[in-house]
């Protein structure tokens, strides 16, 4: 089957009736399996349902003969053999004794030979009991033997005929339906195949001749049909293709004229650059924190007392960030930069940035509190967090280099801080989605807004802290930081 395949798929047969013969084979394939299934369970149903019908049958006939019989009531005995012409399925209903002879008898009754098969198969004497299929002119039949009792004790046999006749009709009905439906869906889903497989094919057509135009030289010899799907950027991906090539050519050729060709070429192919400065992609959380109005408070003290006043307040923002898995990357003036997830992954690493950032406002109101006694302002922070994929690693020259996160998960984040009210929290909607977040996280009401420098808009959430300050883990954080600071 393999080598067959591996013939037809290396053959010069065109890739839609490939696809076309491929598809219509699977589909014949699947719904031949499905119907058989059917058909099987359809069959196990009904035999396993004529088991139990006759069997409870069977059954409530011995115990209903049990008392009568020992009474030797014959009355009784053919008043419930007679019960069986109000069933339409009951073809007949015997009692016999002992010794196997008939003691009272209603409708039809399995011939002789077939009975003492029957008996025969049966293991203990007295202890008869089964169900055997009854072959007639008039349709099939099944008969079932149960033991009377009496106390415990077999004092006879009950035998009921079942006319499988109506039943074996509803089968065979239910059955020609599954195979009409079967083979329907085959011719549905083969003349479904063909028409699939030549839409498939359209568009590798269109790539293939694509790739001939390239291969000729022509950025703009190949047109294809305007889709917004992944063949539609396949096709936009072969133009810019074409043009790159033919923008190669060009500077290959002028490069040549100033260099030695084969150096050229190895430059351009990338053999000649140095080791790699960048490190690996890493799915974290950057939280932004700065001064509300820090260019205003610069103006109005003197250096030492700004600096000391940051480093008052980062202080405790670096012990927040601690308690909360977080990595403090670097202070840019007013701002700090805190990293959740980078560089030991963190699969809660929004969780953390946000429980940090309510941490470090509390910190800021408490610090806020003690500046206020003294006399001093209160200074508010800001604070935006952005969450997705990084760009981490040694990031710098060969003579300097840095351990940081770049990308536009940082680039918005930092954005989204400078948009947070003073005091305030917000989030991007990729951290407000994050496990954990979505109990706290509330939309800022504005919609999605334009950020300085990027194309797509972000829509931001604001976190309601008081959640956040209710818990005990902040107290206890909260206590510990300001515990550790003092001493």
């Amino acid at each position: 089957m393999s080598s067959l395949g591996q013939r037809i798929g290396g053959s010069s047969i065109p890739l839609a009736i490939k696809w076309s013969l491929s598809i219509a084979a699977l589909i014949v394939l699947v719904m031949a399996l499905l119907g058989w299934f059917l058909i099987d369970q359809q069959k196990n149903s009904y035999r396993h349902q004529t088991e139990l019908l006759g069997q409870m049958i069977a059954d409530q006939f011995a115990r209903s003969a049990s008392e009568p019989l020992m009474a030797d009531d014959l009355f009784n005995l053919e008043l419930l053999v007679s019960q069986q012409e109000k069933n339409e399925l009951i073809i007949g209903m015997q009692v016999l004794d002992l010794d196997r002879k008939t003691i009272v008898s209603a409708g039809l009754q399995p011939d002789a030979r077939i009975l003492q098969k029957a008996l025969e198969a049966t293991g203990q004497a007295g202890e008869l009991s089964g169900s055997r299929f009854w072959g007639r002119p008039e349709g099939n039949a099944i008969f079932f033997l149960m033991p009377v009792r009496y106390q415990e004790t077999v004092v006879g046999h009950a035998l009921v005929s079942i006319d499988r006749q109506p039943l074996e009709k509803n089968l065979g009905g239910l059955i020609n339906a599954l195979l009409t439906t079967t083979i329907g869906l085959v011719i549905l889903g083969v003349m479904l195949a063909f028409v699939l497989a030549h839409r498939l094919a359209r568009p590798i057509h269109q790539l293939v001749e694509a790739g001939e135009a390239i291969h000729r030289g022509e950025s703009e010899g190949f047109n294809a049909d305007e889709r917004n799907d992944e063949i539609g950027r396949v096709f936009d991906s072969f133009q810019r293709m074409a043009k790159g090539l033919e923008q190669k050519r060009i500077v290959e050729k002028a490069f040549s004229r100033y260099l030695d060709p084969s150096i050229a070429q190895r430059i351009l192919s990338g053999t000649e650059k140095g080791g790699s400065l960048v490190g690996m992609t890493a799915e974290g959380s950057v939280l932004f924190c700065d001064i509300v109005g820090f260019t205003e408070l610069s103006e109005t003290l003197p250096p030492e007392q700004v600096a000391g006043l940051l480093n008052d307040y980062f202080g405790y923002f670096a012990l927040a960030a601690s308690s909360c898995h977080g990595t403090v990357d670097k202070f840019i003036g007013d701002c700090i930069m805190i990293l959740f997830g980078v560089p030991e992954n963190d699969s809660q690493h929004a969780l953390h940035a946000v429980t940090c950032a309510v941490l470090i406002q509390e910190l800021a109101r408490q610090i806020n509190l003690q500046r206020e006694e003294a006399g001093l302002d209160a200074v508010q922070f800001r604070i935006g967090i952005n969450s997705g994929a990084m760009l981490a690693g040694n990031l710098g020259s060969e003579e300097r280099m840095q351990y940081t996160v770049v990308g536009d998960v940082v680039n918005v984040a930092s954005r989204i801080c400078d948009l947070a009210s003073p005091g305030g929290i917000l989030l991007t909607g990729e951290t407000a989605l994050q496990p954990g977040i979505d109990q706290f996280a509330k939309p800022a009401g504005v919609g999605s807004l334009k950020i300085r420098g990027r194309k797509q808009q972000v829509r931001p959430y604001y976190i309601d802290a008081e959640s956040f300050t209710d818990a005990a883990l902040i107290h206890n954080n909260l206590e510990t930081i300001l515990a550790e600071e003092r001493a």
